[in-house]
C-alpha cells in the first residue's frame, strides 16, 4: 500500500498563532517529534494542544496522524472524521486519502474505496490515491472471488454428504432386504423340512 505524508501543520503563524501561544508551542514539539518518528511524544503534544484549542482541525488532523503511525487505526478515523472541511485549510483530497487508508487498515474495504475514489474527484492527478484506489478494488475482487470459491466448496461438500447420506442409506435398507429374504428362505426350508417329515403308524 503506498504511503503519503500525512498532513502536519507546519506553520501556525499562517493560522493566524503565534509563537509564543503555549498551543503553538506544544504543536512544534509535536512536529518536531513527529519528524523523527517519535510518534508517542508527538501524540503527547498535539493532545497536550488540543486541550488548549480543542476545536482546531489542524490538531485533530495531528493527532489522527500520531494514532495513525503508532497503528492505531480507529482512533485515528474518529479524529480525521470530526475534522470539519467548512473550518480547515487542509486540502479535501489529502483528508479524504487519509480517511481511506484508515478504513484500509482496518479492513474495510468498500469504505476506503469509496473515500480514495473522493479524494480523486477531488484531485484526478494524485498517483498514491491512484494506485491505493486500485489496490483496493483488487484486493475487493480477490476477497469475492475467494467467497464465490468457499461457497462452490461448501456446496459440493453438503452435496456429496447427501450423496454418502443416501449410499449408507441405501446400504441400509439393501442390508435390510437381504435379512428378510434370508430369513424368509429360512423359513420356507423349515416348512418343508416339517411337510415332509414321515408320520409313525401306530402298530395295533
Amino acid at each position: 500500500m503506498e504511503k503519503k505524508l500525512i498532513i502536519i501543520l507546519i506553520v501556525p503563524f499562517m493560522l493566524f498563532w503565534h509563537w509564543f501561544e503555549p498551543a503553538a508551542k506544544k504543536n512544534q514539539v509535536g512536529i518536531t517529534a513527529y519528524q523523527t518518528k517519535k510518534y508517542d511524544e508527538a501524540l503527547k503534544q498535539f493532545l497536550s494542544a488540543k486541550g488548549i484549542k480543542p476545536d482546531l482541525p489542524e490538531l485533530k488532523s495531528n493527532t489522527a496522524s500520531s494514532l495513525y503511525q503508532l497503528k492505531k487505526y480507529k482512533e485515528a478515523l474518529e479524529e480525521f472524521s470530526q475534522i470539519d472541511l467548512k473550518k480547515t485549510k487542509i486540502p479535501k483530497d489529502d483528508l479524504f486519502y487519509n480517511i481511506g487508508n484508515s478504513f484500509f487498515r482496518l479492513n474495510q474495504l468498500d469504505k476506503a474505496l469509496l473515500f480514495y475514489k473522493k479524494s480523486l474527484l477531488e484531485d484526478p492527478e494524485d498517483i498514491n490515491a491512484k494506485k491505493n484506489f486500485e489496490l483496493t478494488l483488487k484486493k475487493i475482487q480477490q476477497q469475492q472471488k475467494k467467497q464465490n470459491q468457499d461457497q462452490d466448496k461448501n456446496r459440493k461438500d453438503k452435496d456429496k454428504e447427501k450423496q454418502d447420506q443416501k449410499q449408507q442409506k441405501q446400504k441400509k435398507h439393501k442390508n435390510i432386504l437381504q435379512y428378510l429374504d434370508q430369513k424368509e428362505k429360512k423359513q420356507m426350508k423349515d416348512k418343508k423340512r416339517k411337510i415332509g417329515v414321515a408320520r409313525k403308524e401306530k402298530d395295533w
